[in-house]
């Protein structure tokens, strides 16, 4: 088993932005999560009964499928797609974890324009973004990484901000490899 699949495998338990964000009780419950991976927040979403399509470049149905039962399956959907070429439908929330820094920087504001057209007025957006004190900006030039004040732009017209916490601390990443995480994990309310 690698490293990643491992990693997949032992992350059961939701971020704790999303539970936070479940806790708002906010309806109706339709859902968009962008780089699901292994869907830790997918599954936390559908066992909460949201319906959610998970999206990611790789084929992770079959992990998440194995984790819900057949009243739950009823509630998700899955489509690899990659993000330069996403096409989203509308919705109530997105939730990007660790995803969205992935993005190629050359198409990344049209990205952000995507996730914001698909959020219906009163849905959320629930994520984070890589910081500048971030281990791998000094070393992964392919990845987005921003300044607060840059996060912040991202959401000035089109959102309010009900949880910003900005995070920085030393512990695995997926790979296995120890690294300094500098996060902003944000949930917005779209006006």
């Amino acid at each position: 088993m690698t490293d990643i699949e491992e990693f997949y495998n032992d992350n059961y338990f939701p971020r704790p932005i999303v539970k936070k964000f479940v806790q708002m009780k906010i309806e109706p419950k339709k859902a968009i999560e962008l780089g699901c991976g292994g869907g830790r927040d997918t599954i936390f979403l559908i066992k909460s009964d949201w319906e959610v399509l998970s999206i990611d470049k790789e084929n992770m149905e079959e992990v998440i499928t194995d984790k819900l039962d057949n009243d739950e399956l009823r509630r998700f959907r899955f489509s690899k797609q990659n993000f330069e070429e996403i096409i989203l439908e509308k919705n109530n929330l997105i939730v990007a974890n660790f995803s969205i820094p992935f993005c190629k920087k050359d198409n990344f504001n049209e990205f952000w324009n995507k996730i914001c057209n698909s959020i219906l007025k009163d849905g959320y957006f629930v994520g984070n973004f890589f910081g500048l004190n971030d281990s791998w900006a000094k070393t992964k030039k392919n990845i987005l990484f921003l300044s607060k004040e840059q996060v912040l732009e991202l959401f000035k017209n089109s959102f309010e901000i009900i949880r910003f916490d900005e995070i920085e601390n030393d512990r695995k990443a997926a790979s296995g490899e120890m690294k300094h995480w500098h996060i902003y994990n944000i949930i917005a309310k779209k006006k």
